[in-house]
């Protein structure tokens, strides 16, 4: 005949105090388990767009880049912003690039998309679960100030030139012809001047954005800090140089009428669309 089990009240207090010890513990790892599957879960993407392009500001030369944020289950404080230009093929060269200013892109009432800048500063908000979209402009550091002093020179001969010829009459051909063959040759320098200083050529390009961020976990007062990547690859095509030099001629055909013309007006500046971009996974 065999010997019933023992009813609880009869264990042992060891085993009742064992099995309530086990069973807080297996309770706590669970809690641990889904509060590290939470922090996981937690993150900011960021997604580069095929949206870019490069321009020629009086500045230095930039890229526009467009980007798509996504902050998943928790709202992400966004810290800071680097980027890189890298030229793979060839001779592998590495470009130094400033994220110089934060925007983004709207569509105006004439139905054409415009750019809206708002800050130098990387620090942003991005809400939980509620795609951004935003616009960096990356400036080229290491040629900046040269270009910008290249612009400046320009500048300057061209108010030379309004001062030297002033008093011109519309009569005098010998002084329209040297006035028109001096403003060719101000020209002629200037450009070839800022695209030596201009170092977009033909290639195959990477260009990187990483974001560090800091986001809360979703179960504690506990924030930490994470870093997101994207990137996309493009082609400078073998005549982009020509491009761009052609369309810097024009800028500063308009900008000397304006100066010789006492006139105002917003003036384009030159741009360039690369080609074959491709959006690489986000990190």
């Amino acid at each position: 005949m065999s010997t019933p089990a023992p009813e609880p009240s009869n264990l042992p207090n060891w085993m009742i105090i064992f099995a309530f010890i086990a069973s807080l513990v297996l309770t706590i790892l669970k809690i641990i388990e889904n509060i590290f599957k939470a922090a996981r879960k937690s993150n900011l993407e960021i997604i580069l767009t095929r949206e870019v392009f490069f321009r020629i500001f009086e500045t230095g030369e930039a890229l526009y880049v467009n980007a798509v944020l996504i902050a998943y289950d928790v709202g992400a404080l966004i810290k800071d912003i680097k980027a890189s230009l890298k030229k793979e093929d060839g001779a592998t060269k590495e470009f130094t690039l400033k994220v110089a200013q934060i925007g983004e892109k709207y569509r105006s009432s004439e139905g054409l998309y415009q750019f809206s800048f708002h800050s130098s500063s990387p620090l942003t908000f991005i809400p939980e679960n509620n795609p951004q979209r935003q616009v960096y402009i990356c400036e080229h550091v290491s040629y900046a100030e040269d270009t910008k002093q290249e612009f400046q020179r320009f500048q300057q001969e061209l108010f030379q030139l309004k001062d030297k010829y002033s008093s011109i009459s519309n009569t005098d051909e010998v002084q329209t012809a040297q006035l028109s063959s001096d403003i060719k040759d101000a020209i002629n320098v200037a450009c070839t001047n800022i695209m030596d200083k201009i170092q977009i050529e033909p290639g195959k390009y990477t260009l990187s954005l990483t974001v560090t961020y800091r986001q809360k976990w979703k179960y504690l007062p506990v924030f930490i800090t994470k870093t997101a990547k994207s990137g996309i690859q493009f082609v400078v095509e073998t005549y982009a140089r020509d491009f761009m030099r052609y369309s810097l001629n024009e800028y500063l055909q308009r900008k000397l009428y304006q100066v010789l013309s006492n006139q105002k007006e917003m003036i384009a500046a030159p741009e360039y669309s690369p080609s074959n971009i491709i959006e690489l996974s986000a990190q």
